[in-house]
């Protein structure tokens, strides 16, 4: 995958050791094979220099990021955990690697670490992620996975549905065969497959399998294991330094040519092709246009990706030609077109972007020229790396290892509610796993996803029916059967809100059932005879199968007579609220009154985090926190008119939430919160014009410090 992904630099100083002068010769060939992206080769070079210096944490590190670079996660963790044993600094690409080796509780304790030194929306984003990875489970039982027939021990990846087959990348190889007549044998030189050094195999070309429907396999899914390059001659032999070249590159490995099957396979030769990569194709619906990738001419001692441009006429793709906004500086690749051909989607290293690689799209005019180019913006890009954009059905989905997910790149389609609001949606296991999983397309209720997870890249079919369970459990009153009572079944909606989603009334024997998604939280809500409401939460994941059936049983829900003593309690707490606030119009006039000390944050719109001027302020309260003690905190937070009330309500409570679960592990004081929602507002909102910029003063949140009384 990794290949026609990104292409990037890493520049290291390396301090001069006091070494035996072979030892750093062989270091600087293992240096030019890594800064020449030939990471196949700089493996074995390093290994043999670290037989002999096994710490130098450079060439520990270096080693890690060249096994990460193939796909091989389990050695690449190895030799980082070892430098950071002996010094280098924890960063972020150790803890993505305990995460793709399934060791989430130690990537979350470094997220941790790093969010308490560096508040960032990507570690944020991150270490939820990794302590919600039950979430990503929830509709695993939707999805069936299965093999297919043109999967090799190389790599295969990126499908697109074209006709009534599958266009699909591969860097697969295979030796061919000497001639078998004596002569031809003995004067023929065996040719070796162009290979392409990043991993040791071939570059990456286009194949066809024109019937999907004869694709899928009954083999089952095998671990496949990167081959090692190694020399047929000592590296000590290359490494010594000559008046010549003390540089000089082992020219003689040994080479991997596994066996595979063919069939049903061909080359997709249709575009101009040269002996570098070509791959990332997207075609308009009507099959006229065809976008992809290939390598541009070498520039800095690197050939970056492009994005070209054909047309299909009577049957041959003509006129290829690549677009505007490629620049030789960066790397632009995996285009991905809309059905109508009127927005193209791609990626780019552009370092204008959110950083990493970010998502962009161009739309055309209406006289087949394309506008100027646009970044998706910081909802959909992030600091880390946003790839393989693809548009089916209506929808866009990417692969990011910068939003929520299981590690590894992650597979997440964009979704915008009926105000234009934009979010991701985690596609969740088995569609994604800690590995990368990328390159998502579907039609009906069958599709394709590649993965690495199995060693090298993949492509999976995949099926999806969506799966129902039966949750049956008992409703009691005071611990009596009382038939005829009515339960409700409410879950949260995509916006937080709690919302009833099905009733049910018990039986004689005080049996309800209800139909309900596996692996997913709900909230059963029935009436105390008070008129109160009576809630309980259940999960419905540990759900047993009989025959054909799915069931999860419920524990008891007893609903208690009312205490008098807890009631008459709430309405006085409630009386002295209202006495507190009935001389002021607004909730955060009457504790300024009060306060000792307050702080006022603002947030972005839509968001709970704190805007970046008031970052100073936030920081500033925390510290204050720390220090006192028995006092009470209140935290008032505030939406803008933008979105519906509940909505706002909803996004209020959850900024106040958000700096509650900050303040109140600091210290033993008392933190409330009360959120106001967009019922208290400081600006006033015009109906007809509701300027998102200039409504940042009521997205509010104010800290005040109060004597406890």
């Amino acid at each position: 995958m990794k290949r026609l992904t990104y292409i990037f630099f890493i520049f290291l100083s390396t301090a001069v050791m006091a070494q035996p002068k072979k030892d750093k010769a062989l270091f600087r060939l293992a240096m030019n094979e890594y800064n020449q992206y030939r990471y196949a080769y700089a493996i074995p070079i390093f290994k043999s220099y670290l037989q002999k210096t096994p710490t130098d944490t450079i060439a520990l590190k270096l080693i890690s990021e060249s096994y990460q670079k193939l796909n091989a996660y389990d050695s690449a963790l190895v030799y980082l955990e070892k430098a950071v044993s002996l010094g280098i600094h924890k960063d972020i690409r150790l803890a993505e690697l305990y995460a793709s080796n399934n060791q989430y509780d130690k990537a979350k304790i470094l997220y941790a670490t790093f969010l308490s030194d560096d508040i960032t929306k990507l570690n944020e984003a991150r270490l939820y992620g990794f302590k919600n990875t039950d979430k990503f489970m929830a509709d695993s039982l939707d999805y069936k996975l299965t093999n297919l027939k043109i999967n090799t021990p190389f790599n295969e990846f990126n499908s697109v549905l074209y006709k009534d087959g599958l266009i699909f990348e591969s860097n697969r190889m295979k030796l061919t065969p000497k001639p078998k007549q004596f002569f031809k044998r003995l004067f023929t030189k065996t040719p070796k497959p162009s290979e392409f050094a990043w991993d040791g195999a071939g570059y990456s070309k286009l194949y066809y399998f024109e019937n999907i429907d004869s694709i899928r396999s009954n083999t089952p899914f095998t671990k496949s294991t990167w081959v090692e390059k190694l020399s047929k001659t000592n590296y000590t032999d290359y490494s010594t330094e000559t008046s010549n070249d003390s540089k000089k590159v082992p020219s003689v490995y040994n080479s991997y040519f596994p066996l595979y099957n063919e069939e049903g396979v061909t080359s997709f030769n249709t575009f101009i092709q040269d002996k570098l990569n070509m791959g990332a194709v997207s075609f308009t619906a009507d099959g006229k246009k065809a976008y992809y990738t290939r390598n541009q001419k070498k520039s800095s001692n690197t050939y970056q990706l492009e994005i070209w441009e054909a047309y299909n006429i009577g049957g041959n793709w003509v006129g290829a030609h690549k677009l505007f906004f490629n620049n030789p500086k960066y790397s632009y690749f995996h285009p991905s077109i809309t059905s109508d051909g009127k927005r193209l989607y791609y990626v780019s290293d552009d370092p204008a972007g959110q950083g990493g690689t970010d998502i962009y799209y161009v739309d055309q005019n209406e006289d087949g020229s394309w506008k100027n180019t646009v970044n998706l913006g910081q909802d959909i890009n992030t600091a880390a790396n946003e790839l393989f954009p693809t548009f089916y059905e209506g929808s866009l989905y990417i692969s990011s290892n910068g939003h929520p997910g299981l590690g590894g790149l992650d597979i997440y389609r964009l979704t915008r509610d009926n105000k234009g609001l934009v979010s991701l949606k985690n596609m969740g296991y088995p569609i994604n796993s800690n590995k990368d999983d990328f390159a998502f397309n579907i039609k009906g209720e069958k599709g394709f996803i590649s993965s690495n997870r199995y060693g090298s890249d993949d492509i999976i079919a995949f099926d999806h029916i969506i799966s129902l369970i039966k949750m049956r459990g008992k409703l009691l009153v005071d611990s009596n059967c009382v038939a005829g009572k009515k339960v409700y079944l409410q879950q949260l909606n995509e916006q937080g809100k709690l919302v009833t989603i099905d009733s049910a009334i018990v039986d004689e024997h005080c049996i309800y059932e209800f139909s309900v998604r596996p692996n997913q939280t709900y909230t059963l809500m029935a009436y105390t005879t008070e008129g109160d409401k009576f809630e309980q939460t259940i999960n419905t994941e540990g759900y047993v199968k009989t025959n054909d059936t799915y069931l999860k049983e419920a524990s008891l829900m007893n609903i208690p007579l009312p205490d008098k003593e807890k009631l008459a309690a709430k309405l006085a707490k409630e009386a002295e609220l209202a006495s507190m606030t009935k001389t002021f119009r607004l909730t955060i006039d009457s504790l300024k009154a009060i306060a000792k000390d307050y702080v006022e944050l603002h947030h972005p719109f839509d968001q709970v985090y704190i805007i970046e001027k008031d970052l100073a302020d936030y920081y500033k309260i925390i510290e204050m926190v720390k220090r006192i003690h028995n006092k009470k905190i209140v935290i008032v937070s505030a939406a803008d008119c933008n979105g519906s009330l509940d909505y706002n309500e909803d996004l209020s409570a959850r900024r106040a939430n958000r700096i509650y679960r900050t303040l109140s592990k600091l210290s033993d004081n008392e933190v409330i919160i009360k959120n106001v929602g967009e019922r208290e507002l400081l600006k006033a909102c015009d109906d007809l014009k509701k300027s998102i910029d200039e409504q940042v003063v009521n997205r509010y949140s104010y800290v005040f410090i109060l004597d406890k009384k």
